[in-house]
């Protein structure tokens, strides 16, 4: 059995998430490749069981490496046991899950895959006042501030809104379908 994590990551906490997601499937004895599309040319889908796909989400987008895997792999990716995860801010609030898992997951699937993913995974982001972002970020950044307030948190400080123990559930979820479709 061999897997595939591929993910687009601005800013390190998709990454952070697909080399979790990689060592947790690795331990239950899945052969594993991670692979950075920012650091690679070309990625071919087809020497694997399962190919795990995600992306940070900035500005209400995929990053374009992840999309264009998807679309480059389109067709070997019909063939083969595919899962979706994303890391972005909808995550964080349970009042915007459900939007964030239609525009993030849904439709990026719907447009970018002849299947339904086996799995897809909503997971949340980091808030970090300390990071250098862009332009859209620093114009927004007073709101992201104001919201933290209202919760009781300290924006001159990072937050991990990741659920750590949710993605590990996940991955363990989707070794469990590969190994139980052998």
């Amino acid at each position: 059995m061999k897997a595939l994590v591929a993910y687009g990551s601005r800013y390190g906490t998709a990454a952070e998430i697909a080399e979790e997601i990689a060592r947790f499937i690795q331990e239950e004895e899945v052969e594993v490749d991670l692979v950075d599309i920012r650091r690679i040319k070309d990625c071919d889908a087809t020497p694997y069981d399962l190919v795990i796909v995600g992306s940070g989400i900035k500005m209400g987008k995929w990053t374009k490496g992840s999309l264009k895997f998807l679309n480059n792999n389109k067709s070997s990716l019909a063939e083969k046991k595919v899962a979706l995860f994303v890391s972005c801010g909808a995550a964080n609030e349970e009042d915007s899950q459900a939007e964030g898992q239609e525009k993030y997951l849904d439709e990026v699937a719907a447009k970018n895959l002849v299947n339904q993913p086996v799995a897809t995974g909503l997971f949340g982001s980091v808030y970090d006042p300390d990071a250098k972002h862009g332009i859209a970020f620093n114009l927004t950044k007073r709101f992201f501030k104001k919201d933290l307030e209202k919760k009781g948190l300290d924006p001159t400080k990072r937050h991990d809104f990741r659920d750590w123990e949710g993605i590990r559930s996940w991955a363990l979820n989707l070794t469990d379908l590969l190994k139980n479709e052998r």
